[in-house]
């Protein structure tokens, strides 16, 4: 992603102080990512004023201390709009980039190796977090356009919610999947791997085979 970019289309739309702009866009975009953070945010931050495409200007407050607030400079305008015409950041050369957008696929990646019981208990903790996040992205939605936020934007919050829709019909399609195995009364995955590495005890086994 164009992080240098993204920042500079910020200070296009409203001039802000650092504290703004990690408040009001930085943590609601990047609130987790290990690769985006604060320390990083401000390296750009200087880096952009470096190159003259952000000036800060002293704003001045008679009860309050004085703020640095943030422009974005021509240069820094035809730098963004050049970018935006471009075909940068358009495309994903990632094989398989749902993985990388959602973490958790790292883990159930490696599932067959955890009982049943424990894979069902992920699976249904994922669901309640992707429940809780689309009622989240629905109601965020309502309030954009009651503030008429710009079109574009409750696009992107609808993609989200697309998004977040079919994470949440997976979850539990997989859910009724474990529950369907665990209640048959045959081999889990977890046991048929244990087995094929001789890790299951020969009772077991033999009880198995005896269905």
């Amino acid at each position: 992603m164009g992080f240098k970019h993204f920042i500079l289309g910020y200070f296009v739309d409203n001039p802000a102080h650092g504290y703004d702009l990690i408040k009001k866009c930085f943590m609601d975009f990047f609130p987790t990512s290990p690769e985006i953070n604060q320390g990083r945010l401000y390296t750009t931050l200087n880096k952009l004023e470096k190159e003259s495409m952000i000036e800060k200007k002293i704003k001045f407050q008679d009860d309050l201390p004085d703020q640095k607030i943030i422009y974005i400079t021509p240069q820094g305008l035809d730098e963004f709009y050049d970018w935006l015409d471009s075909t940068l950041d358009e495309e994903d050369n990632t094989k398989f980039d749902f993985f990388k957008q959602y973490s958790f696929l790292s883990k159930v990646n490696y599932y067959k190796h955890l009982p049943e019981d424990k894979i069902l208990a992920k699976f249904r903790g994922q669901l309640r977090i992707s429940t809780d996040r689309l009622k989240r992205f629905e109601e965020t939605r309502k309030e954009m356009i009651q503030k008429k936020v710009d079109h574009y934007r409750i696009r992107i919050i609808e993609y989200g919610i697309e998004v977040e829709k079919v994470k949440v019909a997976w979850l539990q399609e997989t859910i009724g999947e474990l529950e369907n195995e665990s209640g048959d009364g045959s081999v889990t995955h977890f046991e048929a791997n244990r087995m094929s590495q001789g890790t299951v005890p020969l009772t077991k086994i033999n009880s198995c085979e005896g269905k």
